[in-house]
């Protein structure tokens, strides 16, 4: 199983912040304080890291810190801006077996609940898996689940009270392939502000016949919050 952390969004540097994945979290770097959180953490070896970033001031700081803690993580640079975080997981695609399951995790939310081996859930023809909590607040992705299976995904839109918490786990690379085409298909409807993003590929999951689960967390922590100083579980 590989983990895709994509970091090369417009927030990556920022004048006010500097590197955001580095920025001071309790005396841990923040991607640090999500990462090593997680409960299949220890589930994964530092080399199934693989971290897309983008080329910005200070970009050596942050490859030299992924390095020395994730020793034999993949880091791959892209020069510009892309259509969005859908668009930079692909290009880490080429470091993934076909027949590998994988996480993309945006380390935008802080969570430790969850299954300590992502793999086992990928049985009775489960396709993905979207850890959700309650919220609703625009500022979230949400889907909308009915007797315990993912109806549907949007981006940015209130449709239930069930927000994404950030990270989506496919069954393999094809599952996600193939999402991945159907929101290129959709793009009309399922992008936002003409950005393609990960949560919506829910539905390309479910268009291929595969179910999405979406386990309930309790205790998180949105990171945006943290540095805005508003309440968080």
């Amino acid at each position: 199983m590989k983990c895709i952390v994509p970091l090369a969004g417009p927030d990556l540097y920022t004048e006010a912040y500097g590197l955001r994945p580095l920025m001071d979290l309790n005396g841990t770097p923040l991607i640090e304080a999500a990462l090593k959180a997680r409960a299949w953490e220890k589930t994964l070896r530092p080399e199934d890291y693989i971290f897309v970033v983008r080329q910005v001031e200070a970009l050596p700081q942050l490859t030299a810190y992924l390095d020395a803690t994730w020793p034999g993580c993949r880091v791959v640079t892209l020069s510009n801006l892309t259509g969005g975080a859908l668009f930079s997981v692909l290009a880490a695609m080429a470091l993934v077996a076909s027949d590998e399951p994988l996480i993309v995790d945006l380390g935008d939310i802080l969570f430790s609940e969850g299954p300590q081996d992502p793999q086992a859930l990928f049985t009775d023809g489960v396709g993905a898996v979207v850890p959700v909590f309650t919220s609703d607040e625009s500022c979230y992705s949400y889907l909308t689940i009915e007797d315990g299976r993912v109806t549907g995904a949007r981006e940015k839109v209130v449709i239930s009270n069930n927000a994404s918490a950030g990270v989506y786990m496919f069954r393999d690379v094809q599952t996600f392939l193939r999402a991945a085409a159907h929101s290129i298909d959709h793009r009309e409807t399922l992008n936002f502000k003409g950005i393609l993003f990960i949560c919506p590929m829910v539905n390309g999951v479910l268009d291929n016949g595969l179910i999405v689960a979406a386990p309930h967390i309790e205790n998180y922590q949105p990171v945006g919050k943290i540095f805005h100083g508003s309440p968080t579980k």
